[in-house]
């Protein structure tokens, strides 16, 4: 593999599929964006691979671009998140010719009204990697709940960029791509440039116990929606 990488997370409806195949329309500066799917994903309209999990591993079947592209890989709601962020460790690891581009995440606003503890867990592992998080389905019954959750990682001082995503105008993907680090997790720094307090096996949810679980495990509460 050769290009970029973009790791997409998101909750069920967020219309990130939808959402980040404009990156293929003529005018786009992403145009031949490649999506990296599960087979719960998979969608014919887009050019796409479908991956499947194997030893802990993302393993690829189908093809891939012939020349330099930009790849979305979705991570999948049914497995454990940290599982996935080490697995894409691993892949850029071993696709030296593949660079990380960024980490997004995409919430359906609706969820934000009188949320379970899980899914705020969940938010909150999701948030603590990513670059950007794009807010969908603004309505007027969650509006002061967005305004909330923005201000909730403003106060933890978290750099991310935050969007809200309407129906109306096209996304703003050539921003939401930017290449900059935006998160405040390291795990994805470069090694050589870390203190070792900051290293992957030390981030808050990748760090494990000698029993080998996670310290603080991320729920899945979308598993199999």
């Amino acid at each position: 593999m050769k290009g970029t990488l973009h790791l997409i997370l998101g909750t069920p409806d967020s219309g990130r599929r939808s959402i980040l195949s404009h990156a293929n329309t003529p005018e786009s500066p992403q145009a031949g964006s490649h999506f990296l799917l599960p087979e719960e994903l998979k969608d014919h309209t887009l050019p796409h691979t479908c991956w499947r999990w194997e030893e802990e591993e993302f393993r690829f079947s189908g093809s891939e671009p012939a020349s330099p592209a930009e790849f979305f890989l979705f991570f999948s709601n049914n497995l454990d998140l940290a599982d996935q962020f080490e697995a894409s460790l691993s892949l850029l690891s071993s696709e030296t010719e593949l660079e990380l581009g960024r980490i997004i995440v995409f919430l359906n606003s609706r969820l934000l009204v009188q949320p379970d503890s899980s899914i705020t867990e969940w938010i909150d592992g999701a948030v603590h990697f990513a670059d950007a998080l794009c807010f969908t389905h603004r309505e007027n019954d969650n509006a002061s709940d967005i305004a909330k959750c923005k201000e909730r990682f403003d106060s933890m001082r978290y750099p991310l960029e935050t969007y809200v995503l309407g129906k109306k105008k096209a996304p703003p993907l050539e921003r939401i791509l930017s290449p900059s680090a935006r998160r405040i997790s390291h795990a994805f720094d470069p090694q050589d440039l870390l203190e070792p307090e900051d290293s992957p096996q030390n981030d808050t949810y990748l760090a494990r116990q000698p029993n080998g679980k996670r310290q603080r495990p991320i729920p899945r509460p979308f598993a199999s929606r």
